[in-house]
């Protein structure tokens, strides 16, 4: 009985179910079929977490481990924003013929036509644009050979057609393209390989008007030759021209052409040949975009040696100029170098170099009259009207009036008093104009506080025409002893009073040590570095070497005006003795506070500007900078270990570029080198033999020898 009920009951549920022979019983059986699979999958997920225990690792972790963790997940998301940043903007407003990408306006030019046969570094000029901000895209695909044959046959063949039936001018023009046309076919038959070739220039600017005019300096600028190109604006599509001008995307814009290899060739040699190469001159640096390096020689200017560098402390001046006399100097085996610097920071390198290291203060003489013996291939190559005399004279002259100025003195009519006591000193020598008398010992300030003396004591003996003179003489030579009196044994400049007592006729590497101490300089900076600048002057007119006379924080002797003055006579005459004078400081206000500076601006034919925060507009106009020239130094890159090179802005004959000044590993070791902390072994090619012995330093505070490395950089 109940077999037979369990039956009919199994019976009856079968007869209830849908046939799944039937479309609508199939569908409610899957559909069965999956509700049960989600209620087995959920009892299944609810006994799986009953027994997962979940453990927040914070529990098990350190603090000091956790925060660690959280602090470096920061970074890692900063540098992932950093980068989203750098490879795409936030936002892009196209408009008809301009972008706006991120704050910046952009228009992207394609070149729709090439020249068939462009002249070696056809875009030279365009690189050549400081003062405009662009970036250049070529895409350049190697094509089939048999494919680029036919197809430059179809063209030649096409335009020889045309110019057969046309018979007017344009039938000249036509036979010149067919020409063309054959002569490329001709190339590439004899083995000329063939690319397809496209060129995007995206122009950028801060404002839509800048944008404007920078594109019309680009367009002239790629019409004009060696170019010859013919750029159009990608109308409505600068979004496909702007993918295409990206550095690592294809080109979507299109618009490709044939070139052969020769052509291809032309166009890489653009960005080496906008760099500055000159023969016989030493690299200040590589091209910031091209890293191609830049070789300048300023001995072949033809309107000066001379040149400045200017930059902020920290900016990577002072390396630039160390390494740039350094490479000077080994350049060539004829060259004098000369360093003139107050805070001793050049010590290392005149350590490197094997300088005669003159250190200048306490007792050692230094005559502010001196007058050395004119060579006589200087004489020969003297004008007629040239005095020696009467230059050392005026420059005399300016020292003393330096040194008046110095300590607030006016000497107003005294003037005459002075020059006479000096005309004097110089007679009772036996020293005139006449050049063979030059050899005879030059008098001392000491000589003229005689004269004075004799004034005081005997007037009349210096008057000229009216007796009334001699009260007025007898009034200046006493206010002039007591002014004098510093000169005087036991004074504080002393040592002036007194003969020169080195000589740097005989070196071919001198460092002039001011030996200042901590590193400070006082009131007579200007006064002792006019004297040395002279002595410097006297040694390149009678030498036929070359010189590279370095003159380190260079402000101290542009400040007061009769300094300037003797200054603009050596520099006005600086290229007739082979004087290359490089004048380096921090600030540019000191190069137009006098007549006399901005002469001497004018004589620098090379300027290099590192990072200066000081370069505004105003700077700018005045040393001849456009606006990206002058945003490109006050965003330069400091120099530093990390960088590994800093940035500059150089200009020859108002030529300019931007380089990344780099050092050699033993470059650096040299420029860093301190001699006060270091050993003379750690210098590039020095020998523990070296060590001991070397070089002799002529110490003018001390009196005494003592060692001074020396070493060849290899």
């Amino acid at each position: 009985m109940s077999t037979l009920l369990q039956a009919d009951t199994i019976d009856g549920i079968a007869e209830s179910l849908p046939n799944p022979a039937t479309p609508e019983g199939f569908v409610l059986i899957l559909v069965g079929v999956f509700v049960l699979a989600l209620v087995v999958k959920r009892l299944y997920d609810r006994r799986s977490g009953d027994e997962t225990e979940t453990v927040d690792m914070a529990d098990v972790l350190e603090p000091e481990t956790v925060e660690r963790g959280s602090a470096e997940g920061q970074v890692l998301d900063d540098i992932a924003e950093r980068h989203k940043s750098t490879v795409a903007p936030a936002a892009i407003e196209w408009n008809t013929r301009s972008a706006v990408v991120g704050e910046q306006w952009t228009q992207t030019l394609y070149i729709e036509e090439y020249p068939d046969y462009p002249k070696d570094g056809y875009l030279n000029e365009l690189f050549d644009l400081t003062d405009v901000e662009f970036d250049l895209t070529v895409h350049i695909t190697p094509k089939n050979q048999q494919a680029a044959r036919d197809e430059l046959q179809k063209v030649a063949d096409s335009l020889q057609a045309d110019a057969d039936l046309e018979h007017s001018v344009r039938g000249v023009y036509l036979q010149d393209r067919a020409s063309e046309a054959a002569a490329t076919y001709t190339a590439v038959e004899g083995g000329a390989r063939v690319f397809d070739q496209a060129m995007f220039v995206t122009v950028r600017a801060e404002t839509q008007a800048e944008l404007s005019e920078s594109v019309r300096h680009v367009r002239s600028t790629l019409r004009d030759q060696p170019a010859g190109l013919i750029p159009k604006t990608a109308l409505c599509k600068q979004d496909l021209a702007l993918q295409s001008a990206a550095p690592v995307g294809p080109n979507r814009f299109g618009r490709e052409a044939i070139a052969l290899g020769g052509a291809v060739g032309a166009l890489l040699a653009s960005p080496h040949n906008a760099t500055i190469l000159e023969e016989g001159g030493v690299e200040f640096g590589v091209h910031k975009d091209n890293r191609s390096p830049v070789v300048i020689d300023p001995f072949a200017r033809e309107n000066g040696y001379a040149m400045f560098t200017i930059g902020d402390p920290g900016s990577g001046k002072s390396f630039g100029s160390k390494q740039n006399f350094i490479r000077s100097i080994e350049q060539s085996e004829d060259r004098i170098g000369i360093i003139l610097e107050p805070l001793n920071n050049w010590a290392g390198v005149a350590e490197a170099l094997g300088a005669e290291r003159i250190t200048v203060g306490g007792n050692m003489g230094l005559n502010p009259l001196e007058l050395k013996q004119t060579p006589e291939r200087v004489r020969r190559a003297m004008g007629e009207d040239a005095s020696p005399f009467k230059d050392k004279k005026d420059d005399a002259l300016s020292f003393l009036m330096n040194f008046f100025a110095l300590r607030g003195v006016e000497l107003g009519d005294r003037l005459t008093t002075v020059e006479t006591a000096r005309d004097e000193a110089y007679a009772r020598k036996g020293i005139t104009d006449d050049i063979d008398t030059h050899d005879s010992e030059s008098p001392t300030l000491r000589d003229m506080m005689d004269v004075f003396e004799e004034m005081v004591e005997h007037p009349e003996e210096f008057v000229v025409r009216s007796d009334a003179e001699s009260e007025k003489i007898r009034d200046d030579a006493k206010w002039l002893l007591d002014q004098f009196r510093p000169f005087e044994e036991g004074g504080r400049y002393a040592n002036l009073g007194k003969q020169t007592e080195f000589d740097i006729r005989n070196e071919d590497i001198i460092y002039l040590d001011f030996g200042q101490k901590d590193g400070s300089v006082g009131g007579s900076t200007s006064l002792i570095m006019q004297l040395l600048i002279s002595l410097v002057y006297e040694r390149a007119k009678e030498t036929d070497k070359e010189i590279v006379f370095v003159i380190d924080e260079a402000r101290y002797i542009m400040q007061d005006t009769a300094t300037l003055q003797f200054l603009e006579t050596v520099f006005r005459h600086h290229r007739h003795h082979d004087l290359s004078i490089r004048l380096v400081t921090q600030t540019v206000d000191e190069f137009f506070q006098h007549d006399e500076s901005e002469a001497i601006l004018d004589q620098c034919a090379v300027k290099q500007f590192h990072q200066l925060d000081g370069m505004d507009e105003h700077w700018a106009n005045e040393f001849g900078l456009n606006h990206a020239q002058m945003r490109y130094v006050q965003n330069a890159v400091l120099g530093s270990e990390e960088v590994g090179y800093s940035e500059a802005l150089v200009g020859v004959d108002n030529d300019w570029r931007g380089i990344e000044v780099r050092a050699l590993p033993k470059e650096q070791r040299v420029i860093d080198f301190n001699a006060k902390e270091q050993s003379r072994v750690e210098l590039p090619g020095a020998t523990d033999s070296e060590s001991v012995g070397g070089d002799k330093e002529r110490s003018v505070e001390n009196h005494r020898d003592g060692e001074i490395s020396s070493t060849v950089i290899s």
